[in-house]
């Protein structure tokens, strides 16, 4: 659980760092952190740290463009190129000044392939390795929606908050520091835990989190479980069906926890009547700790298999080696062991290195090695070679 209290021109963050309020400050941080040019928009940023300073309004605009090409490929496709949009925002209402505030939280999202060629992640189905898929969150099918539409409500000095509405649920269940698209990693499995029930981006729900202490804390979610990616249907919640999870995590002092930490995550999802799809349930854990510039992880999780998740066991564990302020290294290794196919095991090899060439925008060449793709039985290996471009302004 991450929750950050008011800095300086800076909204109060509830979530991880995917959710709308991480990605602001997220933002925030590698401009403030870095030292590459400013570039022509020196002045556009400092009337946004104006305009949330004086009115407690924040916003972004932010553009993930990925080109990808693989060795290997189940039919004659070997490349990718597909792009993320977000306008993104934050409006401080309610007791901005204090240590309970609310806020609105909205984010516009747009996901699709570019031109004629594949998405990212269709390339990645044609791998065929769907546990450790090597770009899944670029979909081809995300037309534009108002993905999160809620309410953030802080208490206890901005230790303890509640988010009900359209909820990014990635942003919350199983928050970890390299749970999002603006650091190193692209493979799911280092994203997203491949042993963990999903649903859709957008989904009705409720998230409440909050410190016993000094150093622990405890949560609560439940999501609509029919929800889908890019459209706006409440019709799904009549269905009653549901994503629940609960969890604990332990930081040594509560401003060190979004980098020095260890979580428990229990979750359990409905069967999906109309869907046909099992229940399921499962456990994942997650850790990391800052050392100096070095900031290792391990991440495990464990299924049942039912509710369609992709595998039934993972694995991963890595590291990121900032170099320089604009300048940072990333490199992990994966297993799992799926649910589909021989169910044979997967293994996956990821690095990167992240080059803030503007105080607004970064390069990041990636190369993904893949073993024993599942639903590609004729190869033993593929490399994915790829170049990410991100811009947050």
């Amino acid at each position: 659980m991450i929750i950050e209290p008011v800095l300086a021109a800076r909204p109060a963050q509830f979530g991880g760092p995917d959710s709308v309020s991480g990605e602001l400050d997220r933002s925030y941080e590698l401009r403030k952190g870095t030292d590459a040019p400013p570039g022509a928009l020196e002045s556009y940023f400092s009337w946004k740290e104006q305009l949330n300073e004086d009115h407690g309004l924040s916003f972004g605009l932010h553009g993930y463009w990925l080109y990808q090409n693989a060795s290997e490929t189940s039919n004659d496709e070997n490349e990718a190129l597909g792009h993320i949009y977000r306008f993104l925002g934050s409006y401080t209402a309610f007791a901005r000044d204090s240590g309970y505030p609310g806020r609105i939280e909205w984010r516009v999202e747009h996901r699709s392939s570019i031109g004629t060629y594949l998405s990212p992640s269709q390339l990645g189905g044609d791998i065929g390795g769907p546990a450790l898929d090597s770009a899944f969150a670029y979909s081809p099918a995300f037309d534009t929606d108002l993905a999160v539409l809620n309410w953030t409500q802080l208490f206890n000095s901005q230790t303890a908050g509640l988010a009900v509405g359209r909820l990014a649920f990635d942003a919350y269940l199983d928050a970890f520091v390299f749970q999002t698209l603006s650091r190193g990693f692209l493979n799911r499995g280092f994203i997203l835990s491949p042993t963990m029930g999903t649903t859709g981006i957008g989904a009705l729900g409720v998230v409440a989190k909050g410190f016993v202490g000094d150093s622990v804390w405890l949560g609560a979610h439940i999501y609509d479980g029919n929800a889908v990616n890019g459209n706006f249907d409440m019709d799904t919640f009549d269905q009653h069906e549901w994503l629940k999870a609960i969890e604990i995590g332990w930081t040594p002092s509560f401003d060190r926890r979004k980098t020095d930490r260890i979580q428990f995550t229990y979750w359990d999802k409905d069967a999906r009547a109309q869907a046909g799809v099992s229940a399921g349930k499962g456990w994942t854990v997650s850790s990391s700790w800052l050392l100096e510039n070095w900031l290792p992880f391990v991440r495990l999780g464990h299924s049942d298999g039912g509710a369609g998740v992709a595998a039934s066991d993972a694995f991963s564990t890595g590291v990121e080696y900032t170099t320089r302020p604009n300048q940072v290294l990333s490199f992990g290794l994966g297993w799992v062991n799926p649910t589909e196919g021989d169910k044979k095991d997967e293994y996956v090899v990821e690095t990167s290195y992240k080059i803030q060439l503007l105080k607004g925008f970064s390069l990041l060449p990636n190369v993904q090695l893949l073993i024993d793709p599942v639903n590609n039985p004729d190869e033993d290996q593929v490399w994915v070679i790829g170049l990410r471009g991100l811009l947050m302004l």
